[in-house]
């Protein structure tokens, strides 16, 4: 059935049940998933995913209901399930449904070409990188995944407050997993591009950087516990940036779960560093003109030269607190309720390219990766301790490489010890970016 269809017979007869205003969310995914291995496909697969949520003012309360089915059948269910659902809810929390923003950008995510790709030539990229990968080095002995993933998607948003609102993104995903091996030594390394056009993916470079990853990962060894001046590089930095985003976000904040009460306006961090979350990032994967609550978006500094400057907000938490909604009020599905999220969610790029981060270091650690955030972090304190790997730095270059060491400091307090950020700005599948940072003294256990 037409969404809009639905929406109008859905919203009529809630209203004449009793309800005094209506929300519809309705949100779809399409995927196309290819996976070769050992020169042949091993996975394909397309989804299709979707469905709509309801909500509504019932006595004075908020109701929920959501289906995948969009039918007129299903409607005395949605608003009977919804009427139930508003009695039984108590809350403080005030709930609007939104009437609109006076005005909303243009995000241009949407690319009609990537979906005219043919899966045969998806199936030919992915193979592609698997020989390149093989081919680089014998000492890259097999390829664990080659993949090749096209995802779309869809938003609709409407309420009897006269606000109607849609959207569309797409995207392409390359990822490659390889194994090394030296002296009976097992590396396993991985790598992927984002793009919105198979023109900007190259099957070449993405397995080349896979293998070189690995290989360079060859031969590793712990160091001496201490406190070392770090390099955290970017992938690695953006992956502890993602995982203490939430200590921004409002709703963590008034509820206790973060410590940045009472902190906008103050400084929190090196002056060296500003955290973004930018919306309407041109190319971001996470851009989109609105949030879940139909809020228009805009691109922001949270962090400015060290200085919290706001706190993201949905409606409800904004409200809570005496501000407005910076447009942070997402869903994670259809199924749910709206909570507080980033977008393109980065911490600026400096000046500083990759060699000048490693010659103003002179000796040091740098970082590549980190294990352990869901388990080694305290996403309240701050506290965390990860088991890392990386690169020993004498002199300005890379020595050797190293594992089998621990990085344990506080999100709080490496955001003061930033020295200098680099040029290299990366972002993860997840939205978040960041560049390579020089830290000063961190704790590192080793032997």
């Amino acid at each position: 059935m037409d969404i809009v269809l639905f929406k109008e017979k859905l919203f009529k007869k809630a209203l004449d049940e009793g309800f005094t205003k209506c929300e519809l969310f309705y949100s779809s995914a399409d995927s196309e998933d290819i996976k070769v291995y050992k020169g042949e496909t091993e996975k394909y697969s397309v989804t299709n995913t979707g469905g709509f949520g309801f909500r509504g003012l019932y006595n004075g309360k908020m109701g929920y209901f959501f289906s995948e089915y969009i039918s007129e059948e299903v409607i005395d269910t949605v608003i009977q399930n919804a009427m139930q659902n508003a009695e039984l809810i108590e809350t403080d929390d005030k709930e609007e449904i939104f009437s609109g923003s006076d005005k909303y950008e243009k995000v241009e995510h949407f690319n009609e070409a990537l979906l005219n790709v043919s899966p045969e030539i998806k199936t030919r990229f992915a193979l592609d990188m698997e020989r390149f990968a093989l081919e680089y080095d014998k000492r890259i002995i097999a390829v664990n995944s080659s993949i090749i993933d096209t995802v779309s998607g869809e938003t609709y948003i409407a309420n009897t407050s006269g606000l109607e609102l849609s959207d569309k993104s797409n995207f392409a995903l390359a990822y490659i997993d390889v194994i090394a091996e030296k002296d009976g030594e097992q590396i396993e390394k991985g790598e992927f591009k984002l793009a919105q056009s198979y023109d900007e993916l190259n099957a070449k470079e993405i397995a080349e950087q896979a293998a070189k990853k690995a290989l360079s990962a060859l031969g590793a060894s712990s160091v001496k516990s201490g406190e070392y001046d770090i390099i955290i590089q970017n992938e690695a930095f953006a992956d502890i940036l993602e995982c203490f985003e939430g200590c921004f976000y409002g709703d963590n904040v008034r509820k206790g779960f973060s410590l940045l009460k009472d902190s906008i306006g103050k400084s929190i961090a090196s002056e060296t560093v500003t955290i973004a979350d930018e919306p309407l990032l041109k190319g971001g994967f996470s851009s989109t003109p609105f949030d879940s609550e139909g809020v228009a978006c805009y691109n922001k500094n949270v962090v400015e030269n060290g200085e919290l400057k706001l706190l993201l907000h949905n409606m409800t938490s904004a409200a809570a607190m005496g501000t407005t909604s910076t447009g942070n009020g997402f869903k994670a599905s259809f199924k749910s309720t709206v909570g507080t999220n980033a977008t393109n969610f980065y911490l600026k790029p400096g000046e500083s390219d990759f060699t000048d981060l490693l010659t103003k270091l002179k000796d040091g650690l740098l970082i590549t990766e980190v294990q352990g955030l869901h388990s080694g972090a305290n996403k309240i304190s701050g506290d965390f301790s990860l088991a890392a790997e990386g690169f020993l730095i004498k002199d300005g270059k890379i020595d050797r490489p190293v594992n089998q060491i621990t990085v344990a400091s506080n999100f709080y307090k490496i955001l003061k010890s930033v020295k200098t950020v680099g040029t290299d700005l990366k972002f993860g599948i997840s939205g978040v970016g960041s560049p390579s940072v020089h830290i000063e003294k961190v704790a590192v256990s080793g032997l």
